[in-house]
């Protein structure tokens, strides 16, 4: 009896556990990545019109990704997926985009999108290298910023496109944030002058909270909450007019957990790697 009644009360914990889970879409990890010495200057990427999701398009959003496809099963935590994430997102190559993580995330429309333009330039050895460089100080440079729970809902979806089918959705995000170094910042600036874009996903760019300002650029995914919190952690006060999406949310959830499992124990996590 007291060993029917001991499991009985477990079912009954684990039951419990299930039911006090959050539900989310998805994770992804991203990096907010600046200037060391002047954090006002970031680095960046916007979406461009190829978007399937038009809310996004002409937005700005933090180089990172999600853990979903095939590529993911090896992440063990959230900054394994950033660095596989930015490692494969800044490139020179411009293969067509696929849509593949978007269609395991259910917000693509079609099986394939145009390429990403190819580089305006040619590609040195130099080139090569002082991307790779970029990379390892972007990662070595990085640390945890927080997680957030960022939603957003089918009526922002719908103001955006009024043929929009999709759902709202809330994903669960890890933040980076990576300062980088004066000789790495100009080789990134050298970089970015030469190529105008280093990535094969979107359009990076460097830009600062004064020009976002000043331009009224929006920024996507409720990126834009945990953004502003950036610049006024670094007492940047023009950040209280850093324009905000409508109707979008995102909550602080704490720091990120060690392992997937962990994230798993406490969410229920619609979409993760095939």
């Amino acid at each position: 009896n007291y060993a029917n009644t001991d499991r009985r009360n477990r079912e009954k914990h684990l039951r419990r556990r299930r039911l006090a889970k959050t539900s989310v879409t998805g994770i992804a990890s991203v990096g907010i990545i600046f200037r060391a010495v002047n954090p006002n200057e970031i680095f960046i990427e916007v979406k461009d019109d190829g978007h399937p999701i038009k809310l996004v398009r002409r937005q700005l959003c933090f180089i990172g990704g999600n853990w979903i496809g095939e590529g993911a099963r090896n992440d063990k935590n959230t900054f394994d997926t950033f660095k596989r994430e930015l490692d494969e997102e800044l490139s020179f190559d411009r293969p067509c985009r696929d849509s593949v993580e978007l269609n395991l995330l259910g917000h693509a429309d079609t099986e394939q999108f145009a390429p990403v333009p190819q580089p305006v330039a040619k590609v040195l050895s130099v080139d090569e290298e002082d991307l790779d460089n970029l990379k390892r100080a972007i990662v070595m440079s990085a640390t945890p910023f927080g997680d957030f729970l960022n939603t957003v809902p089918k009526t922002a979806l719908d103001a955006a496109d009024p043929t929009n089918k999709r759902d709202g959705f809330t994903s669960l995000i890890s933040y980076w944030v990576a300062p980088l170094q004066e000789d790495v910042w100009e080789s990134l600036l050298r970089l970015q002058r030469k190529f105008k874009n280093l990535s094969n996903e979107s359009i990076t760019l460097v830009t600062s909270l004064t020009e976002i300002v000043q331009t009224n650029t929006r920024t996507s995914f409720a990126h834009d909450r945990v953004l502003q919190r950036f610049f006024l952690h670094h007492g940047l006060e023009a950040a209280k007019n850093l324009p905000l999406v409508p109707d979008l949310s995102s909550v602080e959830a704490g720091m990120p957990l060690s392992t997937y499992n962990d994230y798993l124990e406490r969410y229920e996590v619609a979409k993760r790697p095939v």
